[in-house]
Order: structure tokens, then C-alpha cells, then sequence
């Protein structure tokens, strides 16, 4: 007997304001709104919200998340604990008595038309998309501080995390590792700076710092809004991992583009060791009143290099809990993915479609050389940087039926060639997913 299973790719963002209906705004006043890339921003009116949020898959997993956010003279806060009856292979995943819970949103903050102060533990998006962000997306909960000051032409974000500790071997590499184990502290630290040059089109840089080590205590590099990570670590000769993210909106007539490029590390010279780029690019178009006013099409395409996110030093990848802190398939893919819906009354009905290859490798995977030891043909990285592996092909396709902002029904299937990359094996199964949310 075939089971029906969610297709899910380890995302929370269910639990922030729809991305794609922040865009239709967008798209409906023609200017990009800054800040265009961060989320939430806890701009609800003042009072008492409550939202009911489900998802109810009927064999695999119910899970319930109430979202409450009260906010009164600029003060508030958001609390949203989640709990799951059944396995979905998203966060949590400390299971008790086949049931999982915890608080995935706790979040204190002020806020005025200029200045967003906010505290606590939350989920996140920073990017230029409503989903897969290469540089963060809420595919788990933060432990964090955050500022953003926005004005009519920039806005800048700096946000701090804690992220989980790190206990085991510093490096681990193909074939070998350091001899010592210890605990490792790990932190993150962001700048985003977005700029509005035009009405219509805005423009962000993002840097990230993921710092730590044995015995750090609290890296106050940190807490400076105005330090350029890159120049710090390079004076200071400190071994952290520094990414960066540019992104872009732009609206034109009834469309909105959007852009990322992801660089995890750029060789600006030859590499003795031959290792490539590490990078990632995202592209998405979305399309609204195409047939008839309040129709929707979604277009978008991701990729990912092999190494991306990855790491020799095993505290410096880009990863908390096992959870990948970018894109929630990690690194060594590509991904098309297209959505169409029609208004018919007060429901829409349409498709979803999405087609991802995924090689072999993971975030944490051995790094394939080691940079102790010299450079030789058994030391080097080979050539395959993309799709690395047997590939495992996955296809879904489902109808869609939604009703306002209540509910939302997909039923469809899910075709996966070279399963758990497998040669050869196949596995297809049919697909529901219900999505109900209620504001009270």
C-alpha cells in the first residue's frame, strides 16, 4: 500500500507573512518597499493578533502552531510554539511520546517608522525571495539581537546569533582529521545594506561572519554595525568563515524580478589545490493579473555549487543543528520551480510544479583535500563542482485549491529517479498537504 507523504523541504516559513503576497504589494503600488529582503519586520497594527496555523498530512504528520503578537505605543512581542504529532523531517526533531514541540517564535522588539529593535528567538529570511534564500532562510529558530534602520532610500540590517556548539575533531578532511577533540563556541554575525536608487528597483549587499573556536567567549567584532567583517579577520589573522550575498528587486508594468548571487569563496588567484568557486545564484519572476486581475504566476530557478556551505573547519560550516542556515536543500543542486493560480470567486485554483537534481554531496561531507599538507594529484579537488555523483531527480506536481488566506489544498504526486542516489531505483508517491490558517 502506497502512503501519501508532504513534500517538504525543511522550511518554517509558513510561520512568517507570505513572501509572494508581499510581492503582489509590490507589484500593485510599483516601488520596492526597503526593507526589501528581511523578514518579519512585526508591522501588524497595535493590539492583540492571534493566527491558527495547521498542516495536516493524513498519513505522515498534524502539526499546530498558534501565533500570537500583541504590540501597544511601539513595544511588543511575538510568541508561536509549534507542536507536531508525527515525523516531517523539519525542526524540531527531539521527538517525546511520538509527539515534537517547542517554541519557534519568541520575540521581543520596538519599533518605529525609522528603527526595528528586536530580541529573543525567532525564524528568519534574508534575500531577495519568498523561499530557498541563500544566505538565510527559517528553516530553524534563532537565539539572536537585531537592529534595522530604514529610511526612503537605504536600509541597513545587523543581526547577531548564537548558534549550537560544536564538540569533536577541528578538521576533518578525506581521509583523515585533526587527532584532539573539543568544544567549539559558534556566532553569526550579518550586515545588510540595501539601497533604493529608483522607485522601482533596489539593490542590497549582505555580509556574513560565522566566528568562534575553542575557548572564544563572546566575539565582540560583533557589535560593531560599521566593521567590514573581511577587513577585521584579515588584520586580526583570525580563521573565520566570511560569505556575502547580493541581491536585487525590480518591478516593471505587472512583474517583479528577483536576484540573488551567493559567494561562499571566490578564487581570486590560482588555487595550488585546485579548489573552484563556491557560489550559488537565484532567479525568480513573479507575474501578477495575467488572465484576469488576482491571477498569479511563479517562476523561479536556484542552483548550488558542490562545496558551498562546507567546510574543512567542521564549526565554521554553514549549519546549526544539522540544519542547513541557507538554502534548505544545502549545497550541490539545482532546482526550477513554477506556480500558476487563477481567481475563480473567492477561491484560486492552479498548479505547482518543481523539478530539483541533487548530487551526492552534503554540507557535511569530509572536505575533499587537506590544506596542511602540500598539493598533490591525490591532494586536489577533482573537477566536478556541480552534481557530483549519482544525481537523484525529483519531480512534483500538484493541483492547487485555495480558499482567501483560510486554506490552501495541494494534491498531486511526487517521482523521485535514483532514490537516496541509488541507480536505478525509482519512487513515486501520491501528495497532500492541507494548510489551514485562521486570524482571529
Amino acid at each position: 500500500m502506497q502512503s501519501i507523504i508532504l513534500f517538504l523541504t525543511a522550511t518554517l516559513s509558513v510561520l512568517l507573512p507570505e513572501g509572494v503576497d508581499i510581492n503582489e504589494e509590490i507589484i500593485r503600488r510599483k516601488e520596492v518597499t526597503l526593507p526589501y529582503g528581511v523578514l518579519p519586520l512585526y508591522n501588524e497594527e497595535n493590539g492583540i493578533t492571534l493566527s491558527l496555523y495547521s498542516i495536516i498530512d493524513t498519513v505522515k504528520y498534524i502539526q499546530f502552531s498558534p501565533i500570537v503578537q500583541y504590540q501597544k505605543n511601539r513595544w511588543g512581542f511575538t510568541v508561536a510554539p509549534l507542536g507536531r504529532k508525527g515525523d516531517a523531517h523539519i525542526y524540531p526533531t527531539r521527538e517525546e511520546f511520538g509527539a515534537y514541540a517547542d517554541i519557534l517564535r519568541g520575540s521581543i522588539f520596538y519599533r518605529t517608522n525609522n528603527l526595528i529593535i528586536s530580541f529573543g528567538k525567532d525564524i528568519f529570511l534574508i534575500g531577495s525571495s519568498f523561499e530557498h534564500n541563500p544566505l538565510l532562510s527559517p528553516n530553524i529558530p534563532l537565539n539572536y539581537a537585531r537592529f534595522i534602520y530604514t529610511n526612503d532610500k537605504f536600509s541597513f540590517t545587523h543581526f547577531l546569533a548564537r548558534l549550537d556548539d560544536y564538540t569533536g575533531r577541528e578538521k576533518i578532511w578525506a581521509g583523515g582529521s585533526t587527532a584532539d577533540t573539543a568544544t567549539f563556541q559558534r556566532y553569526l554575525g550579518i550586515h545588510r545594506l540595501e539601497f533604493k536608487p529608483r522607485k522601482w528597483f533596489a539593490i542590497s549587499f549582505s555580509e556574513v561572519m560565522l566566528i568562534g573556536g575553542e575557548y572564544s567567549g563572546f566575539p565582540f567584532e560583533l557589535l560593531s554595525p560599521v566593521t567590514i567583517y573581511y577587513i577585521e579577520q584579515f588584520n586580526q589573522k583570525k580563521n573565520v568563515n566570511i560569505l556575502w550575498n547580493i541581491d536585487s528587486k525590480a518591478v516593471w508594468k505587472d512583474f517583479l524580478f528577483y536576484f540573488d548571487l551567493f559567494i561562499d569563496d571566490f578564487q581570486l588567484e590560482a588555487d595550488p589545490w585546485n579548489e573552484p568557486n563556491h557560489m550559488g545564484i537565484y532567479f525568480g519572476i513573479q507575474r501578477i493579473d495575467l488572465f484576469k486581475e488576482g491571477s498569479l504566476l511563479l517562476l523561479s530557478y536556484n542552483i548550488m555549487s558542490r562545496w558551498s556551505y562546507s567546510n574543512i573547519i567542521v564549526w565554521q560550516r554553514y549549519i546549526d543543528k544539522d540544519f542547513s542556515l541557507g538554502t534548505p536543500l544545502g549545497n550541490d543542486y539545482d532546482r526550477f520551480y513554477m506556480q500558476a493560480l487563477y481567481p475563480i470567486s473567492s477561491f484560486k485554483t492552479g498548479f505547482e510544479f518543481s523539478f530539483t537534481r541533487k548530487g551526492e554531496n552534503s554540507i557535511n561531507n569530509p572536505w575533499p583535500v587537506n590544506t596542511d599538507s602540500i598539493a598533490t594529484p591525490a591532494n586536489q579537488f577533482n573537477n566536478t563542482n556541480f552534481l557530483s555523483g549519482t544525481i537523484e531527480k525529483r519531480l512534483s506536481i500538484s493541483s492547487i485549491l485555495k480558499y482567501r488566506d483560510l486554506f490552501t489544498l495541494k494534491v498531486g504526486l511526487y517521482h523521485i529517479q535514483n532514490y537516496q542516489h541509488q541507480e536505478g531505483t525509482t519512487k513515486t508517491e501520491p501528495l497532500l498537504e492541507l494548510k489551514i490558517k485562521y486570524h482571529i
